[in-house]
């Protein structure tokens, strides 16, 4: 298994990867870290982030948008792997920290970012959606 970053040229990749018709600008995109994994050539997994500017404190924070692998590459430590890259890309570029949203019902998913090491603010569950509509 390896794991890279996609950029411009990689468009069939994130295509399959996807679930729905995909948005392959983000490729073009300095701030948008899309990181895939590949089992031979075969894409299998991949993670989402972002670096978002910050008003205080940090000039940047990653926000990690997605993370999923293949089903039959579950429990092979692919998600492990691309979370640590992702970490490895965000400090190089000088990002400090990072954040993840999910559910408490997600038990895999809070064990998962539990075993890379995350720590949760508090135990509140508090997410908002907003819809926005052209007028």
């Amino acid at each position: 298994m390896h794991i890279r970053r996609l950029g411009p040229g990689d468009e069939e990749i994130v295509r399959r990867l996807a679930t729905g018709e995909p948005r392959t600008a983000l490729l073009e995109d300095e701030r948008c870290f899309y990181l895939a994994a590949f089992d031979a050539d075969e894409p299998v997994g991949f993670v989402l982030a972002y670096e978002l500017l910050r008003r205080h404190g940090d000039p940047t924070i990653l926000f990690v948008y997605e993370v999923d692998v293949d089903e039959p590459h579950h429990r092979r430590g692919i998600g492990t792997a691309l979370m640590e890259e992702l970490a490895r890309v965000a400090a190089a570029r000088g990002i400090r920290s990072g954040f993840v949203l999910t559910n408490k019902s997600n038990a895999p998913a809070m064990a998962f970012y539990a075993s890379l090491g995350g720590t949760r603010p508090s135990d509140d569950e508090v997410m908002w959606d907003f819809r926005y509509e052209a007028s």
